[in-house]
């Protein structure tokens, strides 16, 4: 049996509601006006355009504004690095 003194799920959500801000975590001690996730996203998409259109929101990767000698390295890295993983898992299982 319990008593009284049992303490309960809404007994715990009261706790951490009247926690001051520097009890919470990170994102608790956040400024932030309470907002939709749709709000939230289409914030993020109005700041992250910048004036002159070059940066991450045009639609160019980070490969694809590199030197094409750089480019066939690290295709050339990439074909090596699996080929060695696929010849050390043949290696594993043929022992």
């Amino acid at each position: 049996m319990t008593g009284n003194n049992a303490s309960t799920p809404q007994d715990n959500g009261s706790k951490s509601k009247n926690r001051t801000p520097d009890e919470g975590t990170v994102l608790d001690r956040i400024k932030m006006p309470p907002m939709s996730g749709e709000e939230a996203l289409r914030r993020f998409h109005e700041n992250g355009h910048s004036s002159d259109g070059q940066g991450p929101e045009t639609g160019q990767s980070d490969f694809a504004g590199l030197h094409p000698l750089m480019k066939l390295v690290s295709l050339g890295g990439t074909l090596l690095m699996i080929t060695a993983l696929l010849l050390g898992v043949l290696y594993l299982f043929g022992a």
